[in-house]
């Protein structure tokens, strides 16, 4: 079984993550959004697109990034490819995000929760 650990990488105001996000991804996770997409007037897409893996604890920390965001004013956007874990995940658990492409095209309009 092919094991694809968590990578994120920070460009232009996207965080692209990857692979699983498991105990580590979590952590790295939580402090990237703490400290890229919550301070007041920030503007942080986080495409999940490449994301293999993401357990609740993992929709526990976009959830309290989204809140923080919204408290302090910052613009904190998620973006999944249609058909991937992290659209039905957010999909399910009625997370606000965008459509996106699997390659690295712009995402599409706003996915209502």
């Amino acid at each position: 079984m092919l094991e694809r650990t968590f990578e994120a990488d920070l460009l232009d105001r996207t965080l692209r993550v990857r692979g699983e996000v498991d105990d580590y991804g979590i952590i790295a996770l939580r402090n990237l959004l703490a400290e890229h997409g919550t301070a007041p007037g920030s503007r942080l897409v986080v495409d999940l697109s490449g994301v293999d893996y993401l357990p609740s604890v993992a929709v526990g920390v976009l959830t309290r990034a989204l809140a923080s965001a919204d408290r302090t004013g910052a613009d904190l956007s998620l973006v999944a490819a249609q058909g991937s874990v992290a659209q039905r995940v957010l999909m399910v658990c009625a997370l606000p995000y965008r459509l996106g492409d699997r390659d690295d095209t712009p995402p599409d309009a706003d996915v209502p929760a």
